[in-house]
């Protein structure tokens, strides 16, 4: 009985053939002897379905219109960025403006302004604002203006003899803009005769209820 080969042999043998006929393949699809293979690739669905080709507009399409839209998305990001820049440290700013309302008011109370005690809570006051203005923040004047609903807000009216109706008499709270928009509205006091929301004020509404009378005498 003759013995059989080892398995090891027989491996080496399988690949020497296997590799010899890669090598024959190879040198038959050499058509000008520079060591192309030609690979065929079947690009047909699973299903059997033709797949649609791409025409070269319309690739070139596709990729305008998703250059165009990387190019919005950049913008937008800038811009938002830019905005959270400039207007993300709102709430802290609100929180900090009262801090400089009391210093105001220490300073519109302080006796002797040659005190060294007022000289110096003038000069963190002046500080304090000349840190807010190097982040955009800004007081406006109200006092004499006409009342705005965009940047006032009234707390109360007064009568007066010489200014118009709805002006801003008094300046209870002062107003801030955070570079272009409101940061905090302006608490005042308007001239009355016409209210800030534009309805008559008291004595238009005496005068209605004098008609109303008149009307209910008639009857």
């Amino acid at each position: 009985m003759a013995k059989r080969p080892e398995a090891g042999a027989e491996l080496e043998a399988a690949m020497a053939a296997a590799l010899a006929a890669v090598e024959q393949r190879e040198k038959s699809a050499e058509p000008d002897g520079q060591g192309t293979v030609e690979v065929e690739v079947n690009t047909e669905p699973p299903n059997g379905d033709a797949k649609p080709s791409v025409t070269e507009g319309e690739l070139r399409d596709q990729l305008l219109r998703l250059a165009a839209d990387f190019d919005n998305f950049r913008k937008r990001s800038a811009r938002q960025l830019e905005e959270t820049r400039k207007f993300g440290i709102d709430r802290l700013l609100l929180d900090l403006l009262p801090v400089l309302d009391n210093l105001e008011r220490a300073l519109a109370h302080a006796g002797d302004a040659s005190d060294p005690i007022v000289q110096g809570v003038r000069m963190v006051a002046k500080g304090f604002l000349d840190t807010l203005a190097q982040h955009g923040v800004q007081a406006f004047d109200s006092v004499g203006q006409v009342f705005d609903p965009e940047r006032h807000e009234a707390v109360g009216q007064a009568p007066s003899g010489t200014a118009a109706p709805g002006t801003i008499l008094e300046e209870m709270q002062k107003g801030y803009m955070l570079h272009e928009r409101l940061l905090r509205a302006a608490q005042v006091i308007v001239a009355a005769g016409t209210a800030p929301d534009g309805h008559g004020g008291a004595d238009e509404r005496g005068g209605a209820s004098d008609s109303d009378g008149g009307r209910e005498d008639g009857r």
